[in-house]
């Protein structure tokens, strides 16, 4: 994949890196943003523009992953998502729509829009609130991203305010804000010298800082196992 304006700012992330990230497997990584068998994408990857053979998708096909994730485990058919992502690109005439700050707002109109013209979801209204429903989904996938004009520029995790999930920054490898270290390279570390002080002395970054970077590598391993 060549290093030009298409990918630099953007964030690379196989399907393995991004289901990691966001608590699915690579094959459903896949299956959303390249598409299965007779089934096309739900849309079609930042880099699938430069190259037809790539799979590594951007920082924004890794948004609208992760919210598609959230749908589906909320039992939100894959029919129901693809009429929502067509509807907000009328609606709202966006490109991106479950990256951009216009879901954010609206994604609780948007979803029940969706759902109502998919019969295998209507059940899910006869036994919880369904507008309940999507409002914790929407806020459980977007309310910890930073936009930038009417999409989303930065992903901070929940629980985790001193890492940020950076497109422009390491091609949105996982770090420390404070420090551009990566999180996953002072996990791997630890791992190997087992010496919290020694890894504090060596990067010169407080040793509540770095343990930081470990519970968040431990907490992308718990919710994928």
């Amino acid at each position: 994949m060549p290093l030009d304006d298409a990918i630099l700012g953007r964030g690379v992330y196989t399907p393995r890196e991004a289901a990691r990230l966001i608590g699915t497997s690579a094959q459903q990584v896949l299956r959303w943003t390249r598409g299965s068998g007779p089934n096309p994408p739900l849309w079609h990857a930042h880099y699938q523009f430069l190259d037809e053979d790539i799979t590594e998708i951007s920082f924004l096909d890794l948004v609208e992953v992760r919210v598609v994730a959230a749908l589906r485990r909320a039992s939100i058919s894959l029919q129901a998502i693809r009429f929502a992502i067509s509807f907000a690109e009328e609606k709202y005439e966006l490109d991106r729509p479950l990256a951009s700050q216009s879901f954010k707002t609206d994604g609780t109109e948007i979803l029940m829009d969706a759902v109502e013209k998919d019969g295998e979801f209507v059940s899910l209204s006869k036994k919880r609130p369904g507008q309940k429903v999507f409002r914790e989904i929407i806020s459980q996938s977007l309310n910890d991203l930073e936009y930038e004009g009417n999409l989303a520029a930065r992903w901070r995790p929940r629980q985790f305010s001193s890492v940020i999930i950076d497109p422009s920054r390491h091609f949105g490898d996982p770090i420390l804000d404070k420090y551009g270290v990566s999180t996953g390279v002072v996990s791997r570390e630890f791992q190997e010298f087992n010496d919290l002080a020694y890894l504090s002395k060596i990067y010169e970054i407080p040793s509540a800082e770095l343990k930081a970077c470990i519970s968040f590598e431990q907490s992308l391993d718990e919710a994928h196992g």
